[in-house]
């Protein structure tokens, strides 16, 4: 999907992973000589060089939290969080009444035990980290600024433009990278590494659920977000790993010179391996007096999301791979009016886009409250809902969605 306020904080995304489960008495600022140990451990690892002394500082949570809205003010313009909070609903991955950016500041800030300041080349540390969350963020930030000494983090994650697949596939090559040194630092702390079956198959677990009483936020949070949120730092360590067993040292820079394209690519890096990409369908051009919101690609990891919302967790894993390409697009009428949604999908076979057509009526049925179908085949869901009015068409391996329209079909 367009992710544009996504895409924009990918600068000051924190340490999530490294604070999750961890109890929290507070622990005071690490010596530049741990930072400089750790720096040239991560250097020896990666090839990276370490071409500058790092500044550091600790902040409070109120400073963090200041910090993002600052960010997100700066950074993102109130039209693409607009954007991005409508194209959510449209698909239902979120409620009508949700409020994306608050929402993304909470969720930040409720995880934060470090992060690294790209713009201003700073590490921030929090003041109420335990230890072993506060050792596990650093390195982790320490492996984001030793990158970013060799491959500046900001150009390479605005390379992307407004392609979200790209921008979400770069997103986690920084945070899965990160992610994944932290563990091998720790593992060759007592003489073992990743290279390891053993060693890879003991660490590179996915993380615990969010503690309901110590993460609220997240725990509370839409699926969509709490998975988008873990998969740079998840799918990307997993990535990574695939990318270190082939090519060894070489692979922390070839992935910067080459970075994969999608999320389909970070899910399965054959594909990476093999060039193979997404090919997604073209939308016809758009009708007169119509103005654009967003649009873009609709990509694995949105399909396994909505797949699991919508379906079940075997569903999605069996299904969203077999996605060919999907492309969307929303608008809303200049003279006033509800958003539309345009989507269509391709599928590997008509077996496939079979099931997702019935899943898609599914999440229909889900996220409106007033659903009137007029018409329904093994090929056609149309009908009317608080939204609008919708048509859903399946032709051979393609699916074609309109929603939210004013007149009936």
């Amino acid at each position: 999907m367009k992710s544009g306020l996504r895409r924009s904080l990918s600068a000051v995304l924190l340490a999530v992973l490294a604070a999750a489960g961890l109890s929290a008495q507070p622990s005071g600022l690490p010596t530049a000589a741990e930072i400089n140990g750790v720096m040239t451990a991560l250097s020896a690892i990666t090839g990276f060089r370490v071409r500058r002394q790092l500044p550091f500082e600790m902040v409070t949570r109120e400073q963090i939290n200041r910090y993002l809205q600052e960010q997100i003010r700066i950074m993102v313009k109130p039209a693409e969080i607009r954007a991005e909070e409508i194209t959510l609903k449209k698909f239902g991955f979120v409620p009508a009444d949700f409020d994306l950016r608050k929402t993304t500041i909470d969720l930040l800030t409720e995880q934060a035990a470090a992060f690294y300041d790209f713009h201003r080349k700073k590490l921030f540390i929090s003041d109420w980290a335990a230890e072993n969350m506060r050792d596990e963020a650093l390195v982790h930030e320490l492996g984001h600024a030793l990158a970013d000494q060799n491959f500046p983090i900001q150009r390479f994650l605005a390379r992307s433009g407004d392609d979200s697949e790209a921008s979400l596939a770069r997103q986690t090559i920084v945070e899965g990278q990160a992610t994944w040194l932290t563990l091998e630092h720790a593992a060759r702390r007592v003489n073992r590494t990743l290279a390891d079956p053993a060693t890879a198959d003991q660490l590179l677990r996915s993380p615990p659920d969010a503690d309901d009483v110590a993460y609220p936020v997240f725990a509370g949070a839409p699926l969509y977000l709490k998975i988008t949120l873990i998969f740079p730092y998840d799918q990307g360590q997993r990535f990574q790993q695939a990318l270190y067993l082939k090519d060894g040292k070489s692979a922390f820079a070839r992935v910067f010179e080459k970075p994969p394209v999608s999320t389909a690519q970070i899910l399965h890096p054959e594909r990476y391996f093999s060039g193979e990409i997404p090919v997604n369908p073209v939308l016809p051009k758009s009708t007169r007096g119509m103005k654009l919101i967003a649009q873009g690609a609709m990509g694995e990891l949105d399909q396994l999301v909505f797949l699991r919302q919508y379906g079940s967790r075997e569903l999605a894993a069996s299904l969203a791979p077999r996605l060919k390409g999907a492309s969307y697009r929303v608008e809303e009428p200049k003279k006033g009016g509800g958003a539309t949604l345009l989507y269509i999908s391709d599928w590997n076979d008509e077996e496939s886009a079979s099931r997702y057509f019935e899943a898609w009526q599914t999440g229909d049925r889900a996220k409106w409250k007033n659903l009137e179908v007029t018409s329904q085949a093994a090929t056609l869901f149309q009908g009317k809902s608080e939204d609008g009015y919708f048509r859903v068409t399946r032709a051979g391996t393609r699916i074609t969605a309109e929603e939210g329209f004013a007149r009936p079909f």
